[in-house]
């Protein structure tokens, strides 16, 4: 169940990170996991929306689609420093599975953004999306 209207919960894990997300919708859903990514490795309040990103993926299914979101999200940290604060979703399908969407946000500053924890990549350990009777439930672990 969504805790107290709060889009995602860290749950104990002895090595990585792992989390629940939750949306009402499917593109809430997405929306929560970005938020989640940048709220646990920063601060996301010091983030300005200062540049965007189009981002435009195509999986295999709803669940890879997923992971493949959120891959891209670390790959944009990773490799053009860019710290995402919003989401803007255009499309969003599970069949076939495809995602088109623009990130707004700016180039990660340390001094002012600080850096709490690093996520390296989502895993296939425990992974799952759940659809449930108030929304959608999406469980991950992260490498760190």
């Amino acid at each position: 169940m969504k805790p107290d209207s709060h889009p995602y919960r860290l749950l104990d894990h002895t090595a990585d990170l792992k989390v629940e997300i939750y949306g009402q919708g499917l593109k809430e859903l997405f929306c929560n996991a970005a938020f989640m990514v940048f709220d646990v490795m920063l601060d996301l309040k010091e983030v300005r929306e200062q540049g965007q990103y189009e981002i435009s993926l195509q999986s295999t299914d709803l669940p890879e689609l997923f992971l493949d979101w959120l891959r891209e999200l670390l790959f944009l940290f990773s490799t053009r420093s860019f710290v995402t604060r919003r989401v803007e979703i255009s499309a969003l399908q599970s069949e076939p599975a495809q995602l088109k969407a623009v990130v707004y946000g700016e180039s990660y500053d340390p001094d002012r953004h600080g850096l709490k924890i690093e996520i390296k990549t989502p895993t296939y350990h425990q992974y799952q999306i759940e659809q449930m009777q108030e929304g959608y439930r999406a469980t991950v672990i992260f490498d760190v």
